[in-house]
């Protein structure tokens, strides 16, 4: 498992190029996810001993994909659960995160963190389909939900200029073709650097198809 884990690292370190101050943050994310883990189920148990690969290199893939921070502009991490991507971004310098999150559970918890590991971030507990912010410029979201549900619910805070980076597993293409009878957009899919099955979906321009 230790060599495992080593490489899962080393993986991490050679795709992201991580300052020394964010893996200090993403160790102690880790500590206190594995101090919760028992009582709360953040991640899947399988998951743990790949954790760098599976969730924190995961997670940390997106950054490219994302927008340059300018001031006043959002990124939304829609069903942030146990923090990825989100805290993982935050970790890594993103300031300008709002973390979704309907679970008081899990809300306190990602406050921990914020607060033990020093982190710039904003939480919103409740359901993303309440939320009414402007100058959303980015949305992401990891094994939240199907497309074309994801799409529903975030509709009041997609824009002109509102681009969605999202994680999708082997099924992509049947998401993207379900999703297409209830909107237009346009969408790229970029490879993911952790499952060769998966895939990183870049969507612009969302509208509602008239029925």
């Amino acid at each position: 498992m230790f060599e495992n884990t080593y490489k899962d690292f080393n993986k991490f370190k050679k795709y992201i190029n991580p300052s020394r101050d964010s893996i200090d943050k993403l160790k102690k994310f880790i500590d206190i996810l594995d101090d919760h883990q028992k009582n709360m189920n953040l991640i899947g148990k399988s998951t743990r001993s790949a954790i760098w690969q599976r969730h924190i290199l995961d997670s940390a893939q997106i950054e490219k994909h994302l927008h340059k921070e300018k001031n006043n502009f959002i990124t939304i991490d829609v069903g942030t659960g146990a923090g990825f991507p989100g805290i993982v971004l935050a970790a890594l310098g993103r300031k300008d995160l709002l973390l979704c999150e309907k679970s008081r559970k899990k809300i306190l918890f990602l406050n921990l963190i914020a607060k033990e590991c020093n982190l710039n971030i904003k939480m919103y507990e409740d359901k993303v389909e309440n939320l009414k912010v402007p100058n959303v410029k980015t949305i992401i979201s990891r094994a939240f939900a199907p497309l074309k549900d994801l799409l529903r619910k975030v509709k009041n805070i997609i824009y002109a200029d509102t681009t969605l980076v999202i994680h999708k597993g082997k099924t992509y293409m049947q998401e993207i073709k379900e999703a297409k009878n209830f909107f237009s957009f346009s969408c790229k899919c970029y490879s993911s650097l952790t499952n060769p099955y998966a895939k990183i979906l870049k969507i612009n321009n969302v509208k509602n198809k008239i029925e």
